[in-house]
């Protein structure tokens, strides 16, 4: 058998020349990029799943169903799940914002199968387990009593909340304390099964991979998944400014 031609990209700056963009029929965006300098592979993404959906009385759910994925799916638990990352010293996780959850991870191209598998069903199958979810909770809650003490932190805060005043911007992505202990697990299913889906999920893969390689990786685990009623995202309200506001805005 004839081994591959591997041509190494000069320049280390990608251009699109030498990254590919591929869309699946569910609608999933992949870009891919080869880069031959290293055995290891790397990817992030994100989907429309964020804050933007939160009502004000429920201020950092999307936060907390975003890092609740990795704590159980419906086949692995969440020592599993971390135990079998650690196992090739691999690493993925998740965060959100106000427009969408985002992603990431790396691996060794030969891992790359099992990091995909592992963010496919972190995607598809979370299982919110009700004991994960509390510890979780307990450490959210111990973030933002951190939050509290931190004089620049609550100087931002208020700032934003002055800027963006009844603004989707002006509302921390994280909650308050009385929003995070008022979630329930059942409202965290309910965001997973109304938000989550492959509609206008990106993802882009740089590493020790051809870029058709790349895209069949991510369609073979992520191509099936199918989410018929899957929200779209609320337009954002207009921003209007009060004088007082446009003034300090302005200095």
């Amino acid at each position: 058998m004839a081994k591959p031609n591997f041509k190494l990209v000069k320049s280390s700056l990608p251009s699109p020349e030498d990254v590919l963009e591929a869309k699946l029929p569910n609608g999933i965006t992949v870009l891919a990029r080869s880069n031959f300098n290293s055995p290891s592979v790397s990817f992030g993404g994100y989907l429309p799943a964020g804050a933007i959906f939160e009502s004000d009385e429920k201020l950092g759910l999307a936060d907390f169903v975003a890092a609740s994925l990795m704590r159980g799916t419906q086949t692995r638990t969440f020592d599993e799940i971390y135990n079998e990352l650690e196992s090739v010293g691999a690493s993925m996780g998740f965060d959100s914002g106000v427009h969408n959850t985002n992603f990431g991870g790396r691996a060794l191209v030969e891992d790359l199968p099992l990091l995909l598998q592992l963010l496919a069903e972190s995607l598809q199958t979370p299982v919110f387990p009700a004991d994960e979810i509390e510890r979780l909770r307990t450490q959210l809650l111990t973030g933002l009593a951190l939050r509290a003490q931190d004089t620049a932190e609550m100087a931002d805060l208020i700032f934003e909340q002055m800027l963006y005043r009844k603004h989707p911007y002006g509302r921390p992505t994280d909650g308050f304390v009385e929003t995070i202990q008022s979630i329930a697990r059942s409202e965290m299913k309910e965001f997973h099964r109304l938000h989550y889906g492959p509609r206008g999920l990106v993802i882009a893969i740089v590493g020790a991979i051809h870029p058709k390689k790349a895209v069949e990786e991510v369609e073979r685990y992520l191509g099936g998944w199918q989410v018929p009623g899957q929200k779209e995202a609320p337009p954002l309200p207009p921003l209007r400014l009060s004088a007082r506001q446009r003034n300090v805005t302005t200095r």
